[in-house]
């Protein structure tokens, strides 16, 4: 079962290995992106940023959704992980096994606007977490688990988004 999907454009790192594993408290760290999982220094780094304890997998998104469909994964504590808003839409589409997401850091790009603490959206991006946002039960944005979670309602509403 997935406890929490974190969407960071750095996957694993030492901020999510140590403070969002220990409030998660998973079994499994699941991280789902097709050009991590296709990129063999990109799993090394993410293997040695793992903590002890806790199993890895890196798979494409078909494969993390295929995982995450799997009968056997709702027996297992899952904190998944995606890169992008829209790794996190596509895969949402694909299972009903994720239902709180967490946003903790999307790169800032040309044309979006910065929201929180590492967190850039564009127009894209908003329209993107309006669809995800009505498959789910929970959006937030909060850098680590001891910060105050701010709904991404907020930021959805639709007579404010630039089309």
């Amino acid at each position: 079962m997935v406890e929490l999907c974190r969407i960071d454009d750095r996957l694993l790192h030492g901020q999510v290995a140590v403070t969002w594993v220990g409030a998660v408290a998973p079994e499994a760290i699941l991280i789902a992106n097709d050009e991590a999982a296709t990129n063999e220094m990109s799993k090394l780094a993410l293997k040695m940023a793992k903590p002890a304890g806790v199993k890895l997998a890196v798979k494409t998104i078909d494969e993390a959704a295929a995982l995450l469909n799997n009968p056997k994964a709702a027996k297992i504590k899952i904190f998944l992980i995606t890169r992008t808003i829209q790794d996190t839409l596509r895969l949402v589409s694909m299972t009903d096994q994720i239902h709180r997401v967490n946003i903790g850091g999307v790169k800032n790009k040309e044309g979006g606007k910065m929201i929180a603490a590492a967190v850039c959206l564009d127009n894209d991006d908003l329209h993107d977490l309006m669809k995800l946002r009505k498959r789910v039960d929970e959006v937030e944005l909060r850098m680590v688990p001891t910060e105050h979670r701010i709904s991404i309602d907020k930021y959805l509403r639709e007579e404010e988004v630039e089309v």
